[in-house]
């Protein structure tokens, strides 16, 4: 072989070490940052799962009172009613016409146009507020929970 063509084999021999070094250090330094983006990844899951599962915990906490209010609910009521009936307050209605002369159970016409509840309607119209006001208070609760995990 003549001098050139080893030369020639000598420079392609260096050239093909020197693409095969190239392509090396290019395929380490992307895994090496391909492992970086999938460590910041891991992290950030991981702290994702460690907020939902805290967001998770309040929000059945907030589910788990809301049960137990339902469970006394009737009690919670009754109680008020009891009370009321108690220090004689009794709940009335004002009826549709105020000139209409209602009728009380001792045969009496009532002037002002009210009529007293029952005692069931009181307790379930009680009973519905306290309700409300315990499911506002729940919502109120799981919006703070939702607004804090952002």
């Amino acid at each position: 072989m003549t001098s050139l063509t080893k030369g020639l084999l000598g420079l392609l021999c260096a050239c093909l070490v020197a693409l095969g070094i190239y392509f090396k250090g290019y395929h380490d330094s992307d895994q090496k940052h391909l492992k970086e983006n999938l460590q910041t990844a891991l992290v950030f899951r991981q702290k994702q799962e460690e907020e939902r599962e805290l967001s998770q915990k309040a929000l059945a906490d907030i589910s788990q009172q809301w049960q137990a209010y339902l469970k006394g609910q009737s009690a919670l009521a009754d109680g008020v009613v009891g009370r009321l009936r108690a220090d004689g307050i009794s709940l009335r209605v004002k009826l549709a016409d105020a000139t209409v002369r209602s009728v009380t159970s001792a045969g009496r016409p009532v002037p002002d146009g009210y009529a007293d509840l029952s005692e069931d309607t009181s307790r379930f119209l009680i009973e519905q507020a306290q309700r409300c006001d315990a499911q506002v208070t729940g919502l109120q609760g799981v919006i703070k929970e939702l607004q804090r995990s952002k």
